[in-house]
């Protein structure tokens, strides 16, 4: 399986912490340690906002806190990737 290289959440393990999308093989709080695989390119090309939500492991609390925060960023991103999800559009 292809890969693509993580350039949004920087070195490191990331956890997606965006909704599931699990038809599309994308779950909440799935830690990837190297890259992310190729088969996502075409989620983030449908939706950057996805992308987005790879985080480094080590703010995943303080991410978690934002997004139930209406006003902040990463609330923004989730309720965008989850309208996106809801309508079928990925």
């Amino acid at each position: 399986m292809g890969k693509t290289q993580n350039t949004s959440a920087g070195p490191g393990p990331v956890i997606y912490c965006g909704p599931n999308l699990g038809s599309k093989g994308l779950l909440r709080y799935v830690i990837y340690k190297q890259e992310l695989p190729e088969h996502l390119n075409s989620l983030f090309a449908k939706c950057p906002e996805i992308k987005e939500l790879f985080i480094p492991v080590q703010e995943l609390a303080k991410v978690q806190a934002e997004i139930k925060q209406p006003g902040t960023i990463f609330y923004r991103l989730y309720q965008v990737v989850q309208a996106f999800s809801q309508k079928g559009a990925i």
